[in-house]
């Protein structure tokens, strides 16, 4: 207040933000600063501090208001260096910025010192000693433990993904660093993530570039890459997605290396070899958020990954990867074991042959995901209903396809009006017998006795099997048809995991 940086009408407000920090610091003085004099000009506080990517508009101002602007800041400067809000190297880079005309008023120019402070803070040594100490306790940071120290006495770590040079295990991609084209880049960038564990190494690396036919419209085309290489004497193969295709602009996305998915390959070789280890991404921030084309590789342990997901940590390994620990040869176990008890028996040799290669092209997480490679094996649907204008018509044709038409249902009608009816009616024949249904509309979610009747139906009609509904842990469901033998059987070996049961960990 002495220095006039805040009136004696704001101190209520100043308090209020001030009192939300724990430390009583600068940075806790800076963003209050800031606070004040936004309400002060908005009426109200400014509620996204958390990026810098919410920015404010600049003003083209004349040469004369930009010397007048500069010269308020200047003092404005001097004021906060008198109050040892600011430190002497702070001081002269701002007033090297107020050189370069880079505020065009006061509020962008508090804003950006304040979130200066804030990063400051946050990548201060204290706490970049710290995490370090982390890393090092759980076995990340190893032999490089000491040049990680010294870096950050000597400033080297500007960003959370610096920590990587020192990490045991890990390595940073900068796609910028590679040519454009994917026969070009490709292999290189697998190479370079083969690094990270010796048993990684791999020949005969391949890929093609294929249209996802079930993400794919007639609004937009997606286009993956599926890769393939060899370790270990194994094919290993993996689908990870490239560029998409706007048909009605005639307009490709830029390509480029798919970051959450295309590692997963080695995480398939370290199942097979038994590894502690599993592979993850770790995404590149800045102040600005996610800094695009670079990203992190890391080799990480079950309890490794466990600790860094949960403690206060600069950078958070990818989840997931650790879901499923499968092996190739027990998924061609299972592939056979369905085989022996008949639910390919409507398949060609061609489906089959593409069902094993979807099995091979993805990450498998369960057995259930083995089944739904094949085709007309599992329907998957969202009990948030998709179709709004004969949903309940729709999911009988699929549950018919599913059943290979032992469930055969004709003349199927059903109208469908969230916004004038509170019911509808499905209407269908199986033979001579005609069904009618009422369903209630509870906006666009289904209605739970749907699954009921339908069992009841193949019930009734005495079909060679039922319906049977797996587990899927959300909202979605999956519906399999199997004769009473193949169900038990399944049951009894565990192959598939239904509605109710608990998925096994590491399955």
């Amino acid at each position: 207040m002495d220095n006039k940086l805040l009136e004696q009408n704001q101190v209520a407000d100043f308090k209020k933000n001030f009192d939300k920090f724990k430390t009583q610091d600068n940075v806790a003085y800076l963003y209050s600063l800031f606070q004040c004099e936004f309400k002060k000009i908005a009426g109200f506080f400014y509620s996204d501090f958390s990026s810098s990517n919410t920015t404010f508009d600049t003003i083209e101002l004349s040469v004369e208001q930009q010397k007048k602007v500069n010269q308020e800041l200047n003092e404005y400067l001097v004021d906060l260096k008198k109050c040892e809000l600011i430190p002497e190297k702070k001081f002269e880079y701002f007033q090297q910025k107020i050189k370069e005309n880079n505020f065009s008023y006061k509020l962008l120019f508090i804003k950006e010192i304040a979130f200066e402070a804030i990063t400051d803070d946050y990548m201060s040594v204290k706490n970049l000693k710290e995490f370090a100490e982390k890393l090092k306790n759980i076995g990340v940071v190893n032999t490089k433990y000491k040049d990680l120290i010294t870096a950050i006495d000597n400033e080297k770590i500007k960003k959370p993904i610096d920590f990587l040079l020192y990490c045991e295990k890990s390595i940073i991609i900068d796609t910028k660093n590679y040519p454009n084209e994917p026969s070009k880049y490709l292999e290189p960038i697998h190479k370079e993530t083969a690094q990270i564990i010796p048993e990684l190494s791999f020949t005969n690396f391949d890929f093609k570039i294929a249209l996802d036919n079930e993400a794919s419209d007639n609004d937009i085309k997606f286009y993956n890459f599926i890769v393939s290489l060899t370790s270990g004497g194994k094919i290993y193969k993996q689908k990870s997605s490239y560029r998409l295709y706007t048909p009605s602009e005639d307009k490709y996305s830029t390509g480029g290396i798919d970051s959450q998915n295309y590692y997963k390959i080695f995480n398939k070789i370290l199942t097979d070899l038994g590894s502690p280890y599993c592979l993850h991404e770790i995404e590149v921030n800045d102040r600005n958020g996610k800094i695009e084309n670079v990203f992190g590789i890391m080799a990480l342990t079950k309890e490794q990954t466990k600790t860094l997901q949960e403690i206060d940590t600069y950078f958070i390994p990818s989840f997931g990867d650790f879901d499923s620990k499968i092996t190739s040869d027990k998924i061609e176990k299972i592939i056979a074991e369905f085989s022996k008890i008949g639910l390919f028996d409507n398949l060609s040799t061609e489906q089959i042959n593409e069902g094993k290669e979807n099995v091979a092209e993805n990450k498998i997480i369960n057995y259930n995901e083995i089944l739904s490679a094949f085709p007309n094996q599992i329907y998957w649907y969202d009990t948030e209903l998709g179709n709004l204008d004969d949903p309940y018509a729709e999911l009988i044709k699929e549950f018919s396809k599913i059943s290979h038409n032992e469930f055969n249902p004709t003349n199927i009608s059903n109208s469908f009006n969230i916004e004038k009816s509170k019911k509808t009616t499905l209407k269908f024949k199986i033979g001579n017998k005609s069904y009618s249904k009422i369903f209630k509309i509870s906006n666009d979610w289904i209605d739970e006795s749907f699954f009921g009747f339908i069992k009841s139906v193949a019930v009734e009609n005495k079909l060679k099997g039922q319906f049977y509904d797996l587990y899927t842990g959300g909202q979605d469901a999956q519906v399999i048809y199997l004769t009473k033998k193949q169900y038990d059987y399944i049951r009894a070996n565990k192959l598939l995991t239904f509605s109710d049961e608990e998925p096994e960990e590491d399955e």
